[in-house]
């Protein structure tokens, strides 16, 4: 769906900043100013992992992902408060109902991000795109009390490396005309998909920079790297054509993962990092009003093999205690084998439009047979 006679269509990439730190200072502003982690006390739990750090905390380097314990050691006077994703979920969901009030559409892609189609709003004009985004991030911060960062871009793709470029509390405009020499410098990391495994291939051929894949000839790269070489070389020079869908009815799956900073192996470090996994992924569930049947397990090895796991349950529901019984069943299975994972995820499928929540073990049993596993 393009856009006005003024030509193509104008994106805003909403992401929120520090998002569950923010929330926890919001609720406790005793913790304004101080470095925070969202995450467990190391002298308590030393295997957790930060969920999420306040950029006060970031300015010694504490990032997500990392280890409590490394993060302490970085930043001796950190706080550490642990996750509450029932009220994330619950801020989410007033969020995208602000956010819902300034697009023609809205596409959330997280718990803490979203999509706005504002083509038609803005009448085609970057302008007026401006404006509304500063509406946005002031209904953000007098309604919810956050802040966020927006990036305006003609592409979906442009849109979110835009948002992440002046973090916190950022707004970036990428003109039509301006999208090429934008990306030009940015590392081709920050595309959507290219994670460390692909980053490593791309290197080999020479690709560090989106310049690099801008300069690069369109049909080597394709040859080279299938359907997702041409999805490379279009979000680099600003071409792909993704459009913003509003949600309508259920999706396939909802899924959440984590990379571990290190390679484990207990249960006993790994299981509290997918707990919290499966704990987010609920509230979102619950955000979007969904019913579930079946849970998947995702695990990496750490020679980047790939094993899922599956489990249905008789009838559909929205409750947390089949995915957590689920998923720990799962994961004390894929780490029997005694081998490292690198990545855990959690994913729900077979979704329904929310029924009525169902409460006893009995109704939710699941069915009877072999796992799958691919």
């Amino acid at each position: 769906m393009a856009s006005p006679e003024s030509g193509g269509r104008i994106v805003l990439h909403v992401d929120m900043d520090a998002f569950y730190a923010a929330v926890e200072i919001r609720e406790n502003p005793d913790l304004e100013g101080k470095p925070v982690v969202v995450g467990a006390d190391p002298r308590k739990h030393p295997r957790g992992v930060v969920l999420t750090a306040s950029y006060e905390a970031r300015q010694y380097g504490v990032r997500s992902a990392m280890s409590c314990v490394e993060a302490a050691r970085r930043c001796p006077q950190l706080v550490f408060v642990p996750p509450h994703f029932e009220l994330y979920g619950r801020v989410s969901g007033e969020i995208m109902d602000t956010l819902r009030t300034f697009a023609d559409r809205l596409q959330p892609s997280g718990i803490e991000e979203g999509y706005l189609d504002v083509t038609t709003r803005s009448g085609g004009n970057y302008a007026r795109a401006e404006e509304l985004a500063r509406e946005i991030k002031a209904a953000i911060r007098t309604q919810h009390r956050l802040t966020c960062s927006v990036g305006i871009a003609p592409t979906k793709a442009v849109a979110k490396i835009a948002s992440d470029i002046q973090k916190p509390d950022g707004l970036t405009v990428v003109l039509r005309e301006a999208v090429a020499t934008f990306l030009a410098p940015i590392s081709v990391r920050k595309i959507l998909g290219v994670g460390p495994k692909t980053a490593e291939r791309l290197k080999e051929l020479g690709i560090e920079s989106i310049a690099d894949v801008q300069e690069y000839n369109r049909e080597d790269l394709v040859e080279l790297l299938g359907a997702y070489g041409e999805y490379l070389h279009d979000v680099a020079m600003g071409r792909d054509a993704e459009e913003v869908v509003e949600p309508s009815g259920p999706p396939e799956s909802i899924s959440t993962e984590m990379t571990f900073p290190k390679d484990l192996d207990a249960y006993d470090e790994v299981w509290p990092e997918l707990e919290g996994l499966a704990k987010s992924l609920h509230e979102q569930l619950l955000q979007e009003k969904y019913a579930y049947r079946t849970v998947t397990l995702k695990a990496k090895y750490a020679n980047f093999e790939i094993h899922t796991r599956s489990k249905s349950l008789k009838i559909h529901t929205t409750d947390l205690e089949p995915i957590l019984i689920l998923s720990q069943t799962m994961l004390k299975e894929v780490l029997a084998s005694g081998r490292k994972v690198r990545l855990v995820g959690v994913r729900l499928s077979n979704l329904l439009e929310r029924a009525a929540p169902q409460t006893t073990l009995a109704k939710w049993t699941t069915v009877t047979g072999p796992l799958t596993e691919s």
